[in-house]
């Protein structure tokens, strides 16, 4: 059996953990550290029923759970990723911290030499990005980054197709990502830019990556604008919809995006309050290493049918469109007429098939399947340095070097 140790067990590593359970190996959670332990096994629990209800009798469910190794009763707890680290026989860790410590703990476990799969952003500014370039200039255990986009079946297929020299030398990017649910960078722990530093990094960090992957060019220099015009206000910091007297009338209340936009809300907290972060909008223009640059804009209050993600890719002998809600990709020929189709059909959850193969990628690893991680550290040192230039030269209108 693969025993996988988990630092920071939320709501994305336990979305990770069905994909990871699908895999036909014996791959189990063993160890887990995290200061809210009562937390996690509720998560646990919760979810856990949700995957036997269909196969047992309610009266046979809780007997089911307590076979299964994931059950809370099977794992060992720890206060400490030290402690876990220090007591437990691991074959691979994974890392669903807050962003302000992913490095630290990727350091941690860069250090015992194991195999790391760690959470996006890798870090929140330069001190931890030269932390974890430091770690990767020395010999260690493979790290796959959680950036299930590039390992989505679209995105291969449009790598192959730009590697092949269908389109030409890539000249231009523009790409784009209107957030369907951006509400709750305004209304969850997200809102708290301390911790969250920004939505180019929150957000922008994947599609940069998309980018990055599908061209093959490291960033040089960047130029941003941000604002922050619909999630702003003077109510109450802290204050949450449930004491408020503005449910009703409120738009943004956890009521209202429930029974009237049909959204489906993690926190309550108020988005108008004088303590919420975050930009709700934001550009950035990048140059690459051969002079080529690529333009990015995302949008945090677009909902509903206005929602969508993708990019164009532009070459001299054509043009490669992707687009992840529709999961198609369009090649158009600049000689003739010809316009290629392709679609793909993945099932929506997982982020589009990405997160299946990352945990296969990560779980191949571990085994010495393969030798090469589909999203290694320096791609997430990348992405991460860009959208911190980003962040940087909007809120000093400068260029900045990557």
């Amino acid at each position: 059996m693969i025993r996988i140790g988990v630092i920071g067990y939320g709501v994305r590593i336990d979305m990770l953990m069905d994909q990871m359970h699908d895999l036909p190996v014996d791959v189990e959670v063993t160890a887990v550290a995290d200061k809210n332990p009562e937390r996690v096994k509720e998560l646990m629990l919760k979810n856990g029923s949700k995957k036997v209800q269909h196969e047992m009798e309610i009266d046979k469910i809780d007997g089911l759970l307590r076979q299964c190794p994931m059950h809370p009763e099977n794992i060992h707890f720890y206060d400490t990723a030290e402690e876990m680290l220090e007591k437990e026989e691991l074959d691979g860790v994974m890392v669903g911290t807050n962003c302000n410590t992913h490095a630290h703990f990727a350091k941690l476990v860069m250090e015992k030499n194991l195999p790391l799969f760690l959470e996006k952003p890798v870090g929140i500014c330069k001190e931890d990005l030269d932390i974890l370039k430091e770690c990767d200039s020395k010999p260690h255990a493979p790290v796959v980054v959680s950036f299930p986009l590039r390992a989505t079946r679209m995105i291969q297929e449009a790598k192959k197709i730009v590697d092949a020299g269908v389109i030409g030398k890539v000249d231009h990017v523009q790409a784009f990502n209107d957030v369907a649910y951006g509400f709750v960078y305004f209304h969850d722990w997200y809102r708290d830019e301390s911790v969250a530093h920004g939505l180019f990094l929150q957000k922008a960090t994947h599609d940069i990556d998309v980018i990055n992957f599908l061209c093959g060019e490291d960033p040089e220099t960047v130029c941003a604008m941000k604002s922050k015009q619909i999630f702003k206000g003077d109510m109450p910091a802290g204050l949450r919809c449930s004491e408020c007297d503005r449910t009703e009338t409120c738009m943004e209340s956890t009521y209202n995006i429930v029974k009237v936009r049909n959204d489906t809300p993690r926190s309550d907290y108020c988005c108008y309050a004088v303590d919420t972060g975050n930009e709700d909008s934001g550009s950035m223009i990048v140059k690459y290493e051969s002079g080529m640059h690529a333009t990015y804009a995302q949008n945090f209050f677009a909902r509903k049918k206005a929602a969508r993600r993708g990019g164009r890719i532009y070459g001299y002998k054509g043009t490669l469109e992707y687009d992840f809600y529709t999961d198609t990709l369009h090649v158009y020929d600049h000689m003739s007429d010809k316009v290629t189709v392709m679609e793909f059909h993945t099932p929506a959850n997982g982020h589009g098939g990405g997160d299946q193969v990352l945990m296969q990628n990560f779980i191949d690893l571990i085994r010495g399947k393969v030798s090469e991680s589909i999203a290694p550290l320096r791609a997430g040192i990348i992405s991460a340095q860009t959208c911190l230039a980003a962040k940087e030269a909007a809120e000093q209108m400068e260029y900045k070097k990557v």
